[in-house]
């Protein structure tokens, strides 16, 4: 094989790498607000339910300082009692009682109503705050993943670029312009394998006779139809 074809196939190698780090490390931010977002819509129900315990709680005792007041009320009243003079102010007075008391038995069924909401709004509130955890946890770990991964693909992409500039600086400069044009124009695959007499980049068939000097790979052949470096993979590879 042409020491310039060699050279070309493992600068496509590197440079195959480059770009696979390098969107890598460019989609991590879109990644990790995914996973912001997932949180965010866990800690917001979360937040909802809370504010609907601590609205309850605030209505309870509303409605426990309103009994409060009642019970004063008809503590006021009965103390009157030493003030009535005649039976008929003696039924109005009972019928003054038996009216606050009804008020007074309303509000408390109103207070059993709230304590059962209570229970049932404490009990989601565990429940969603055990996700908030649960995915706090996800979160972080997903984090430390994503820090890793960022780590790895810049270690490698710095040796990879390196190992790019050595490899391009041996190679023919008029080959090494031709090879950056296919691959800007081709989405990062210059340089392709030829198998079957198709091009393994467009998947277009290659005329035979240039099939035939591709497999000898002693010069530089390209497809006729996407313009990639065609080279034939030896046996001995």
């Amino acid at each position: 094989m042409h020491e310039n074809i060699k050279l070309l196939i493992e600068l496509q190698g590197v440079d195959s790498v480059i770009i696979r780090d390098k969107n890598i490390i460019a989609s991590m931010p879109s990644k990790l607000l995914s996973a912001d977002q997932a949180f965010k819509e866990i800690q917001a129900r979360y937040d909802a339910e809370k504010q609907k315990l601590n609205l309850l709680e605030k209505k309870k005792k509303d409605k426990e300082k309103e009994t409060e007041e009642i019970n004063d009320r008809i503590k006021k009243i009965k103390a009157r009692a030493s003030e009535i003079k005649t039976n008929k102010e003696y039924q109005a007075h009972l019928k003054e009682i038996e009216a606050i008391e009804k008020e007074r038995y309303a509000i408390e069924d109103e207070i059993l109503a709230v304590m059962e909401a209570l229970d049932a709004a404490g009990k989601e509130l565990k429940s969603e705050e055990s996700k908030v955890k649960a995915e706090k946890d996800k979160l972080e770990a997903f984090k430390k993943e994503v820090e890793n991964e960022i780590a790895g693909a810049e270690k490698e992409l710095s040796e990879k670029k390196a190992r790019r500039a050595d490899i391009a600086g041996k190679v023919n400069p008029d080959m090494y312009n031709e090879y950056m044009k296919v691959l800007k124009a081709c989405g990062g695959l210059a340089v392709v394998e030829a198998k079957d007499e198709i091009c393994q980049g467009c998947n277009m068939n290659i005329p035979p006779q240039m099939f035939v000097e591709i497999k000898k790979n002693e010069e530089i052949n390209q497809c006729p139809q996407c313009r990639r470096i065609l080279y034939w993979k030896e046996v001995n590879e």
